[in-house]
């Protein structure tokens, strides 16, 4: 791209110098002639700087936001933290909230179909002052009062435990993981969108991100270990080390790779601190009893099933926008369905730790930039604004669908093994659906698409599960691929 830029710029300044006698040339063309041949005698040095910074440029378009977006998360699971000793928050299949003081929380998981309130109570209420409590309380789910006084309760302290610890730990290690994936994506967008910037600068650029991005979740576990250590300081509490610990998670990041050439394990080992095996288990207390009469709440928590056709109601909804979408781009409406199914629960205001939004879990700056310029013929990232409102996301969703199906994976010849790589890639990007494929793990497409076509589908899907980079993209195909049929 650059040497094009300027190729062409200097041949129009060129062209307006001779076109005119020199006493005609504005400031402006002679400026632009000057501008011209400075690109022109550039030093390879000063080219791959700009490389760099063009390449930068590109991907803190989405750090920032993404980073912005994670500082307030963090903010606010610190103080439900302190308060709940633990700092569940929604996701794309869940949606929590919590009423003005904290002292109430709704969990509605889509995936299990539950509805879990929770009520915060000092330790030593009684039970007649619990109900009281609740009777004042009105809980709704999916619309509909809910009366806690006539549900099975369940109670438990606030105890700040090493388990409540580590999964959280564990939130940070698989939100890390998407927003590397995510870097993946936007990494294959600057190689489809043909800047002329050399693919191997490109992926150590995005490499460095992701060293970055790791080093950031080390900041935010340590943050995490000493804000349980301070709470469980402050109440008293004696714990036991767990028999449990991070270590598949961590595992899990070893296994995903950064580029062809390097992956991030050597930095994952800083990342989380993993007991050896023989110390799982402690006889005595890691953190001493402190001797103060401060004591934690406790939580009370009442479960409701939310009715069984609560997902089919809300499917219904967004039927007829499937079909026409379906229509629109050629894309089977049965897969768009279990897309909105296994991404939002079929949930327009859903948003994702990534952060992506809506419907079809778009993210603004990858595939929501794709579909802008390639369909809308706008250079520029989609509002998340625009992404929760269905008829957009539904129509960007299957447009993106449109261009990982006819355009980076055409040259899989096979229907039912491309529609394994689109789903894939969906979630991953193209060239992590190469990566499957390729024993160099480069991401080339034409290379990988060779090696699909002498497949047969049911092999191209057992080799995308099992060398997909990211596991949760392995889930990803399996959960779409079988829900596909609900919606035939």
């Amino acid at each position: 791209m650059y040497k094009t830029i300027t190729k062409t710029g200097l041949a129009i300044a060129i062209s307006a110098a001779v076109s005119f006698p020199i006493h005609a040339v504005s400031d402006s063309q002679k400026q632009q002639l000057d501008n011209a041949v400075v690109k022109a005698s550039q030093s390879q040095e000063e080219t791959l700087k700009e490389f760099h910074a063009y390449v930068n440029a590109y991907l803190d378009e989405y750090e920032q936001w993404r980073d912005e977006y994670t500082n307030k998360l963090d903010e606010r699971r610190t103080g439900l933290i302190k308060t709940w000793g633990e700092g569940e928050v929604s996701s794309q299949t869940k949606q929590v909230d919590y009423s003005q003081s904290d002292q109430v929380k709704t969990a509605v998981d889509y995936e299990s179909n539950t509805a879990t309130i929770s009520v915060l109570v000092d330790e030593d209420s009684s039970s007649e002052e619990i109900e009281a409590l609740v009777r004042k309380i009105p809980v709704e789910v999916e619309g509909k009062t809910v009366d806690l006084v006539n549900l099975k309760a369940e109670d438990h302290a606030v105890l700040y435990s090493l388990d409540k610890e580590q999964q959280e730990k564990n939130f940070v290690i698989e939100q890390t993981q998407s927003q590397m994936n995510e870097l993946d994506v936007q990494a294959e967008r600057l190689i489809q969108s043909d800047t002329g910037i050399p693919d191997s600068f490109i992926y150590q650029r995005t490499h460095n991100k992701k060293l970055a991005l790791l080093t950031k979740a080390k900041e935010r576990i340590a943050a995490q270990t000493k804000l349980y250590n301070e709470m469980r300081a402050k109440y008293g509490i004696a714990v036991s080390q767990p028999e449990t610990f991070v270590a598949e998670k961590a595992k899990e990041i070893e296994k995903t790779e950064s580029t062809p050439a390097q992956e991030a394990s050597t930095v994952v080992e800083q990342v989380v601190k993993v007991a050896p095996k023989d110390q799982a288990v402690k006889s005595k207390p890691i953190t001493e009893a402190a001797s103060i009469s401060t004591k934690p709440q406790k939580v009370i928590s009442y479960k409701v099933k939310l009715p069984e056709n609560s997902l089919k109601s809300r499917a219904s909804k967004y039927t007829s926008l499937a079909e026409k979408e379906s229509k629109n781009w050629d894309i089977d409406a049965a897969l768009i369905m279990a897309i909105m199914h296994s991404e939002s629960a079929f949930r327009p205001d859903a948003k994702s730790h990534v952060p992506a939004f809506g419907l079809m879990q778009v993210v603004p700056t990858s595939a929501g930039h794709d579909v802008n310029k390639q369909v809308r013929n706008i250079d520029a990232p989609m509002k998340a604004s625009d992404l929760y409102q269905p008829v957009i996301n539904v129509e960007t969703g299957t447009a993106y669908l449109d261009i990982l199906n006819s355009k980076y994976l055409r040259k899989i010849a096979n229907d039912q093994s491309r529609l394994y790589c689109v789903i894939a890639a969906y979630n991953t990007g193209a060239g992590n659906v190469a990566r499957a494929f390729n024993k160099d793990r480069s991401t080339s497409i034409g290379k990988a698409s060779k090696v699909i076509n002498k497949m047969t589908p049911e092999e191209v899907y057992n080799q995308l599960v099992a060398k997909l980079p990211y596991d949760e993209t392995k889930n990803y195909l399996k959960k779409v691929n079988s829900r596909i049929a609900l919606y035939k």
